[in-house]
């Protein structure tokens, strides 16, 4: 199979960057994308870029470093895509495309992109709008364009066995609801979990409000694709929203709420420093459901002379 060599340009503004859309007589018609072309014989990623960009948009621009690189293929061509960091002193032109916008990254899902491009705008957005980020991970603001990624992992049997059954359509439509509903009433709750490297959704996990019988305590919940079990994921986005509920929002304490029989989950918090401090029943869908209560206490800050405050 034959793959050609595409670069782009992520073009830097202040707190903006360039986005172009494609001309209503080309393929992939009136989609946006970001600025750059096919690779010629005898050039550098590099060198094409400049030519391209001075073709596109009548500037030259300076490459930085590599931001994204993804292969797609279309009906018509597989591509090679390498977008890298780049700056200009000039004014773009809009000498190809039928429309040209600097906008803030966090609002870039905004508008659409070609294919190819998917899942960069996924890393921009994600490391744009992040809560909490890790080495590895970028947590954000779950949003109603992300109900397709929930359903791989929320409609999964195995994923879902503590729930005894995966959620239907309605369920995960339900769930995404109400956790957009906890984002204005508490600040935050489940987030989405998006790989930095790839920008791939991996699963949700963040500080939520646990009611256990009538009494509103902070928790740390996680859920993620099968496909990222064992990779230490949920542990390590897990420990960021704990600092994070310690941090930020103040928590004196964090729980997590977790059937006996859920050993992955029992052996992500107790790896958190989490003990068992009790238990509850909890009824769903008609079913009583016996929970273990996890808890781990904020710790103490350390004196001038080592010993924990009291």
């Amino acid at each position: 199979m034959k793959i050609t060599q595409v670069v782009a340009a992520l073009i830097w503004r202040e707190d903006k960057i360039l986005i172009c859309r494609r001309p209503a007589n080309k393929a992939r018609a009136l989609l946006w994308e970001f600025p750059g072309g096919k690779v010629e014989a005898g050039e550098t990623k590099q060198q094409a870029l400049v030519r391209e960009c001075r073709e596109e948009l009548g500037i030259t621009v300076v490459p930085g470093s590599v931001y994204y690189e993804v292969t797609h293929t279309y009906p018509d061509i597989t591509i090679h895509l390498t977008l890298f960091n780049c700056t200009t002193q000039d004014e773009p032109q809009r000498l190809e495309h039928s429309e040209l916008a600097w906008i803030l990254p966090q609002n870039i899902t905004a508008y659409d992109f070609c294919p190819a491009d998917k899942a960069i705008v996924a890393k921009i957005a994600a490391q744009a709008n992040a809560k909490i980020q890790t080495e590895r991970l970028y947590l954000r603001e779950l949003t109603p364009g992300d109900e397709a990624e929930l359903k791989t992992f929320l409609q999964n049997k195995e994923v879902m066995y503590a729930w005894e059954a995966p959620f239907t359509d309605a369920e995960v439509t339900a769930w995404l609801t109400e956790n957009l509903r906890r984002y204005k009433a508490d600040g935050f709750s489940f987030y989405a979990v998006t790989e930095k490297c790839s920008g791939k959704f991996l699963g949700v996990c963040g500080p939520l409000i646990e009611t256990i019988n009538g009494e509103r305590r902070m928790g740390v919940a996680y859920i993620f694709n099968k496909s990222c079990w064992g990779k230490g994921y949920a542990t390590e986005a897990a420990q960021a929203s704990v600092n994070y509920a310690f941090g930020a929002l103040g928590a004196e304490e964090v729980i997590a709420e977790i059937r006996p029989e859920n050993k992955k989950s029992r052996r992500v918090a107790e790896r958190l420093g989490m003990a068992i401090s009790g238990s509850f029943v909890k009824t769903y869908k008609g079913k009583e459901m016996p929970h273990l209560i996890y808890i781990l206490k904020k710790p103490q800050k350390s004196g001038r002379n080592g010993a924990g405050n009291v």
